[in-house]
């Protein structure tokens, strides 16, 4: 199916205020819950301003028309200024890159969330660690395509001759989705653990599913955006159409668990039910406690430290044992700890 410009423009914007308003409503109860400014709320800084410069870069690129467009239909320059076709092509290779920063940035707002969810976990955490590379090398790798899969970079905005097929931009649009792929299944192998930690309730299997179902939901639109940008030639709109698209369900992913967590967190307080005195605002809290600020997943420590060490067991014995000395007094020994 063939998109114009205009529907790619109206998809664009909706998708770009949807993502805009997820971030902010993040933004917004982490201010109110009084949260420190750490790593993630620079992501989702970040992550705003990533969509906003794109859907601008959009607007002019779809507007002024693309070499891109000239391929599909060599008679589209003639109702279009050559330079401006020039300046779209070169904006579009702006929006590109904007696009990359704002899906890997979601990428590592999912990072972070299931690094505190795992924390405890040795493969896991190796497995984030893993990730976090792969997720910085494959960034590298497709911004470095996004310029110089057509060499020199100025068959971008090259209209006669004609300038091939680089300018399709196929190998950045497979590198881009099959490492969101990749990085997709990485994050869902992180959290797999937490399904065998321990026996739960209804609401909280329902949770944990629906954070896998968001998960293999992010990989099938990343397919289906590909395949449909390889049937229609990577027609320009179908791409900025399809990656508002994804751009949006990235951003609904990598936020709607630890904004659901702290509404949650927020309803539980509010009502008064408060099941250890951590939850007092002038008391450090927990760590389970801290691990429920931020997600809605529950994962209790002891059995983290099990996962961790499967062959350590917890020393039965009492905190000390006795011991007669010398002179026929009892004293206290030390306990040997595992």
């Amino acid at each position: 199916m063939q998109y114009d410009s205009c529907e790619a423009q109206n998809v664009g914007y909706a998708c770009a205020a949807l993502s805009v308003i997820i971030l902010i409503s993040r933004v917004i109860i982490s201010r109110w819950r009084r949260e420190p400014a750490d790593l993630s709320f620079v992501f989702v800084v970040l992550s705003i301003l990533a969509i906003i410069g794109r859907i601008i870069v959009n607007y002019f690129y779809l507007t002024f028309g693309t070499t891109n467009e000239v391929l599909h239909d060599p008679h589209f320059s003639d109702h279009h200024d050559t330079s401006r076709l020039e300046t779209g092509s070169i904006l579009v290779l702006i929006a590109r890159v904007l696009l990359t920063v704002g899906l890997w940035l979601q990428i590592c707002l999912l990072l972070l969330f299931y690094s505190r969810i795992t924390s405890g976990i040795t493969w896991a955490d190796r497995l984030t660690k893993t990730a976090w590379v792969t997720a910085v090398l494959t960034f590298i790798a497709i911004v470095l395509a996004t310029f110089l899969e057509c060499r020199p970079i100025s068959l971008y905005w090259q209209i006669n001759p004609n300038p091939g097929h680089c300018v399709r931009a196929y190998v950045q649009l497979l590198m881009q989705g099959i490492a969101n792929i990749v990085i997709d299944l990485l994050l869902l192998f992180i959290a797999y653990p937490l399904i065998c930690l321990r026996k739960r309730t209804l609401s909280e299997y329902i949770s944990l599913y629906s954070l896998f179902a968001l998960g293999t939901f992010c990989i099938v639109i990343t397919i289906i955006r590909v395949v449909l940008i390889f049937n229609e030639d990577s027609s320009q709109t179908t791409r900025s159409l399809w990656a508002s698209v994804q751009m949006f369900v990235s951003c609904f992913v990598a936020n709607a668990p630890t904004i659901y967590g702290s509404l949650r967190v927020a309803r539980r307080k509010r009502s008064g039910h408060r099941s250890t005195p951590g939850y007092a605002s002038d008391e450090p809290l927990s760590r389970p406690e801290r691990l429920e600020r931020d997600s809605w997943i529950k994962m209790d420590e002891g059995i983290a430290l099990k996962t961790t060490a499967p062959g350590v067991h917890h020393n039965p014995t009492p905190p000390f044992t006795t011991a007669i000395s010398d002179n026929d007094d009892i004293l206290p020994a030390p306990q040997s700890r595992p």
